[in-house]
């Protein structure tokens, strides 16, 4: 699969080198796929067989490049460098602006029929999506002079995605600003933007939350919640209550593959953080660490540390027809497993306390342990898998064992009794 059109088109080879090719054979004579990454994990992931975890990425950025229209794919001199430079000049803060005037001044895009500046700008939006996986850039949905995101959660609008358009007056802003047209994509620590009543009040009195009564299993068991995977981070454990639908994020190796062992840095998604305190809603760079940390947790939250959770994602068809080299193997880990071997901050728990171990997604699994506490089980079966308060769920049972128990003793000495009596 090309990652542009064919000889025919004029583009020379360098341009026609798929993403699979950039992560498996990792020529000399591009940059590959890995600049996306912070330089320290670019060493790392290469070097090491942790680049299997991230096989699926080229293979996705294939499928995603299959969507951009022929008059823009017939623009682009040669996608590896424009990846490239996307990467460093995103990765560095630049604005979408000042990153297409680069592809420009670098005779990377082909004007054409076509305004090369207006191009430019299309594409580098499209690339920072990819690279960063907080949204899917939309192509031909919108006017010229407007960009847009894809519309992955059929409809639903909320933290992550408050609008899926917007016009191009804020492409000279940093990054931070301009995404904020679209959504809340990277929040701040604690921060609760419902506007909900019962949603404000739970975020400031649910405090800890324990996986054998927050998990799936139970979700969908007791809520009739259903499972949405998505290819997009930012609306990942959004919750729509209108459908009843929660979005998982299925890449996580994305995630572990963007938080560095080093104080600093540079990987494209902190390009996106907050480039000052005067934005108080919008992540900086170390939140957005910690968010990474939060989605790798949460997967063990949800799925790892219940085995109705663990049975009912292997039931899950994650990828559906797409290849095994497709997949991305850490998330069947993390779901999948008992135990898995991840960074110290994401260790399983207990118990969780959301101040601590869920800062940024505090809101979003409020809003969903909300979302339980307000349903009760209907019928026999759903109360004896409703184990969310063990304590109530253990006196519950125990009174009907014990109190059934006696009530059946009783009835039959009363029968024994009548017999005697009858055979006197």
């Amino acid at each position: 699969m090309a990652l542009v059109p064919e000889r025919a088109t004029g583009i020379p080879d360098r341009a026609r080198l798929t993403s699979v090719d950039l992560i498996t054979a990792l020529p000399d004579e591009v940059y590959d796929i890995l600049c996306v990454f912070s330089r320290d994990n670019q060493n790392k992931l290469s070097s090491t067989i942790d680049i299997a975890n991230l096989q699926w990425y080229g293979r996705w950025l294939d499928r995603q490049f299959k969507n951009v229209p022929p008059s823009i794919a017939h623009s682009l001199v040669s996608f590896p460098q424009i990846f490239q430079e996307v990467a460093e000049y995103a990765g560095a803060g630049c604005s979408l602006e000042e990153t297409a005037t680069r592809l420009l001044e670098l005779d990377l895009i082909r004007s054409g029929d076509y305004d090369g500046r207006q191009v430019a700008r299309t594409i580098v939006f499209a690339i920072l999506g990819w690279q960063t996986m907080l949204y899917e850039p939309a192509f031909q949905t919108c006017p010229p002079q407007q960009l847009a995101i894809a519309d992955v959660l059929d409809g639903h609008f909320g933290q992550a995605f408050m609008k899926i358009k917007q016009d191009q007056s804020r492409v000279s802003d940093c990054l931070s600003d301009f995404l904020l047209g679209f959504g809340l994509m990277l929040p701040r620590e604690d921060l609760c933007i419902s506007e909900d009543p019962e949603d404000c009040h739970a975020f400031e009195s649910v405090a800890i939350i324990h996986p054998a009564e927050f998990n799936v299993a139970l979700l969908k068991s007791l809520a009739g919640i259903n499972v949405k995977w998505i290819d997009v981070m930012a609306p990942h454990l959004e919750f729509d209550k209108a459908t009843n639908t929660l979005f998982l994020f299925r890449y996580p190796s994305f995630c572990l593959a963007n938080i560095s062992s080093k104080e600093t840095n540079d990987g494209v998604i902190y390009g996106c953080a907050a480039q000052s305190d005067d934005n108080e809603s919008w992540a900086s760079e170390m939140e957005i660490t910690q968010l990474l940390h939060e989605i790798l947790l949460s997967y063990r939250l949800l799925f790892g540390q219940s085995k109705d959770s663990r049975r009912l994602f292997q039931s899950m068809d994650v990828f559906k027809g797409e290849p095994p080299e497709a997949h991305d193997p850490l998330l069947e880990q993390l779901c999948n497993s008992k135990s898995v071997m991840l960074p110290s901050s994401c260790k399983d728990r207990e118990f969780y306390r959301l101040k601590r171990d869920f800062p940024v997604l505090r809101s979003k699994i409020v809003s969903l342990q909300q979302q339980m506490q307000n349903l009760k089980p209907r019928g026999w079966r759903e109360i004896w898998k409703d184990k969310r308060d063990s304590a109530q769920w253990y006196t519950f049972w125990a009174v009907i064992i014990f109190g059934g128990s006696g009530i059946i003793l009783a009835a039959i000495q009363v029968v024994l009794q009548a017999a005697q009596l009858a055979g006197h």
